[in-house]
This record gives C-alpha cells, structure tokens and sequence, in this order.
C-alpha cells in the first residue's frame, strides 16, 4: 500500500501556533503562572514553559519525516499555554483511491471526505476519544440534577426500551461506565475482520438494540471488556433524561463554557449522537477539552465538571485492560484509560484514546496535557503509539526539570 506524507504546513513556530485567519498573540516572557484560553490560546515556547524544547523537535522532525506512521497534528498544553503546536498534512485522498471499495459514507474509514477530516475542513475525527465526552456529560447531568446517579439500572434509564431480561434491567450505569456490563462482545480483534462487533453494529439500524439482543456472558461488574455500543447506551440514557439532542445538552454546559464553537457530531441510525465514536474537533478545542480535566473541572473559576467527577473518570477501576500482555498495563476508569499509575515516582498520566492516533493526555501535577490526532488504521501502518512517544519524549524531562 501506499504511503504518503506530504510536508509540514510549519513555516515558523509562531505562525504555526495560530489557527487560519488569526493574528499571533506576543510570545510570552515568562511562565510561572496559569494561564487560561480565551476566543484564542496564548502563545508560549517548550522552554518558556519548562519543557525540552530539542526532544519535542526531534520529535516533531520525526512526524514529519513519517516514522511514527500518518499523525496529522500535535499540541503541548503547559500551563495553559500552547507551548508546541503543529500540523502535518497527508494526502488522504490519495492514499484510500485503491481501498475505498465499499459504500461510501459515515461508517466506510477510507472514505477521505469522512475521515479522518470531515468534508475537507479542519474539523478532525477523534474516534472513541467521544466516550470520554460522553463521560463528562454524563457527570455533568447527574451533578445537575437532569441524571439519576451511578447505581441507578438500566432498566429504570431506558424504560421504553422494555428490558425484559431481569439481569439486562439490572445492569448500573457504573458499569456501564467502566465498561463492565457483562454483555458478550468481541471489539478485541482487528475493525477490519468482519466478527468484530463493533463493525457489525455499524451495519444495523438500531446500535443499541444489537447490544441489548447480545446474550450476558459474566456477571455485571467482574469483567472489563471493551465494547463501543455500550457507550451508545449512554447518549440514549442522557438524551432521554434531558429530553434533548445531546449536542444541544453539550453546547449549553461543556462546549460553550469552554470555549468550543466548532464541531460535527454524527447520528446514531437510531436517531442520537453517536458516543462511540462521532465526534469531530478541532485540535485546539479538543485540547480546550484536556485542559478542563487537568484543572479537575474548573475552567477559569467556573466548576464546569464536579472534582469528584474528574477523580473518578481518572481512577482505575479496572487496574490492567489486557492482563495477558504484560507490556501494556493500562487501566480503566470512566470512558478515560489511565496510561500511568504513577508509581516509582513516574508522573500520573491518563487520558482518551480514539482508534487510528487521536489522543489527549493529561498530567495533572504538571498541569501538562497532549493532544494528538493521525489516522493510523491502515494493516501495513508502522508506528508507535502517541501516548508513548509523548510520556518519554515530554513528560519525563518535564517531570525531571522539577526535581
């Protein structure tokens, strides 16, 4: 297969640091203090902010160059600051011209006018990244009132769905949240084998229904398994609660707080968002997005999300999401995977997670965040994983600067 990757759109840091159309804010002289985004990011320097300025370069020349595979943009977030901002331009359209064989549309991944840009904008899809949205939004109903809390059933959620299975009805939204409801799924394997269930589901005209019709293969609560519907139930939990598109819900107590303006939200064929995976962002709003659950929910005085909703988002109910590889120990907490325990005196790290590179990753003792969008889904792709390359690269010099 082809694999092209066109230069980088990086004239100078400063004039890449800012988006289309808008003017470069001063660079700033010092960086003790926490800074917050306005209509637009104030702009910093790796070293102003206490960072490794040649190890991010190098690993920028290295996204360039294509050797961690198709990442179309990074960005440092340090002390509120955009500290490195970069974009790199590939050539979709021509790397999917021999793969593009089925329909085209929302659900076919080579199809380059819905991935991973939509329609030829900058508004970028970050995949699974959406359930940890779908989190927030959730912690944000319930703390408003608009939700019944954590241990409330799925029958009482979703009555009109009439659960008739009496251990279906009972199922928490806790452990829907930790994606430990017990259904039988299988989302393990490759999204190009036809028995992945998270690809057959997208063949069906009613998501949830496909997961409420799966039989109960463990009992709620013991058995983490990753499964992308289950997410799908929450948009309908919450969009029947509040009795609106969660889009709306969303622009009214997260996005809009926040700052975010910009987005596309693709629909569920059962007619709500899709939480799974419909998302589409900006680089920068989807960092204005880290950047509130570094701060434990505040954005600039304003407690968007409760404390507590962030503490647990980011602990690890689940402790290790693939035991039998002994080399990837990461856990589990609501819609957020946690990257690093932080033990040994290594910085705590977790963050989203969306298929093909679409990452933001958080480090909150060093109000540090990451955020980074590719699309590596290809069966041939060689590359490393952004959350790794960014922990090594950036976080531990950071960490060992305070030493």
């Amino acid at each position: 297969m082809s694999r092209l990757l066109l230069p980088i759109l990086f004239l100078t840091f400063a004039l890449n640091a800012c988006e289309p159309g808008s003017s470069p804010q001063p660079l700033v002289e010092a960086a003790p203090a926490a800074s917050w985004p306005s209509e637009s990011w104030q702009i910093s320097t790796p070293e102003q902010e206490g960072l490794d300025g040649p190890a991010i370069r190098k690993l920028d020349e290295e996204f360039r160059a294509g050797k961690h595979g198709y990442v179309d943009s990074m960005l440092i977030v340090r002390n509120g600051r955009l500290a490195f901002e970069a974009y790199y331009e590939n050539d979709y359209q021509t790397i999917n011209a021999d793969l593009v064989t089925a329909e085209s549309g929302p659900w076919n991944y080579y199809d380059a006018n819905w991935h991973p840009f939509r329609d030829g904008s900058d508004l970028h899809t970050v995949q699974s990244s959406t359930k940890s949205f779908m989190s927030a939004l959730v912690g944000i109903a319930i703390d408003r009132g608009d939700l019944s809390g954590i241990d409330t059933t799925l029958g009482a959620l979703l009555p009109h769905r009439e659960i008739v299975d009496p251990e279906k009805s009972a199922i928490t939204l806790d452990n829907i949240l930790t994606m430990r409801p017990g259904f039988e799924w299988e989302e393990d394997i490759s999204y190009w084998d036809p028995r992945n269930d998270g690809i057959q589901v997208e063949s069906s005209n009613d998501w949830v229904a496909y997961l409420l019709n799966k039989p109960l293969a463990h009992d709620q609560g013991t058995t983490y398994k990753y499964n992308s519907t289950n997410t799908q139930l929450m948009s309908e939990i919450v969009s029947t609660a509040i009795g609106k598109p969660l889009n709306e819900y969303a622009e009214q107590f997260l996005f809009g707080p926040i700052g975010i303006k910009d987005y596309f939200w693709k629909d569920a064929p059962e007619g709500f968002k899709d939480a799974a995976g419909g998302l589409y962002l900006k680089a920068r709003d989807f960092a204005r997005f880290g950047l509130l659950f570094a701060r434990a929910g505040d954005w600039n005085g304003e407690q968007i999300l409760p404390a507590e909703w962030v503490t647990r988002s980011s602990h690890p109910f689940v402790a290790d999401t693939d035991p039998a590889d002994p080399d990837f120990n990461v856990g589990y907490g609501y819609q957020w995977w946690i990257y690093e325990g932080g033990s040994d005196g290594r910085p705590f790290m977790y963050g989203s997670w969306g298929w093909g590179g679409q990452f933001a990753l958080i480090v909150p003792e060093l109000d540090l965040v990451g955020v980074f969008t590719g699309w590596n889904i290809y069966p041939d792709a060689n590359y490393e994983y952004a959350f790794r390359l960014f922990y090594e690269r950036v976080v531990i010099p950071a960490a060992n600067e305070l030493k």
